[in-house]
């Protein structure tokens, strides 16, 4: 069985504003080690970077279908071999949470040949223009997924997961 090897990486910001989102580290007292900051019913970029370039059949989100774009010609289009494609993830309807609770976020991708890979996203909704909870910790830059696929397998194995 061959084993193919490729990066995901997802970079997340405002829609309207192109503000960074943030993140911190929660250690074990959650699900997952990282939370995820966003505020409520605001609209967010999402970026989906897959080196070397893997055509992504569709995507979900929370369950829902989202339309992707393939960024245009230049640096994010398809240098080194990657591919980039776009699309707005809105947390309308999503309630803030409460003092010391987290919400996932299910992304579902499904690429090329019927391969589907899953990436879970622990977050904390703040209220709507909320800031200065919402941007304390680190900026997320990137949340970099190092991922392989075995040619008898029709799902996607993380080896390793990184914010940045």
């Amino acid at each position: 069985m061959a084993t193919r090897k490729f990066k995901l990486t997802l970079r997340v910001s405002g829609r309207e504003d192109g503000r960074p989102v943030h993140f911190k580290q929660d250690g074990q007292r959650f699900e997952h080690a990282h939370t995820v900051k966003l505020n409520a019913s605001t609209d967010y970029e999402m970026k989906f970077t897959i080196k070397p370039a893997i055509h992504i059949d569709k995507l979900m989100i929370n369950g829902e279908l989202h339309k992707m774009e393939v960024c245009g010609l230049g640096e994010e289009a398809d240098a080194a071999d990657g591919r980039t494609y776009t699309t707005t993830f809105t947390t309308v309807g999503i309630e803030q949470c409460k003092s010391g609770k987290r919400r996932e976020v299910l992304i579902v991708l499904e690429l090329e040949n019927g391969v589907y890979m899953k990436v879970i996203l622990q977050c904390k909704l703040y209220p709507v223009g909320e800031t200065s909870h919402a941007s304390w910790g680190n900026t997320l830059n990137a949340f970099e997924i190092d991922c392989s696929l075995t040619t008898a397998h029709n799902y996607v194995t993380v080896t390793k997961e990184k914010y940045l």
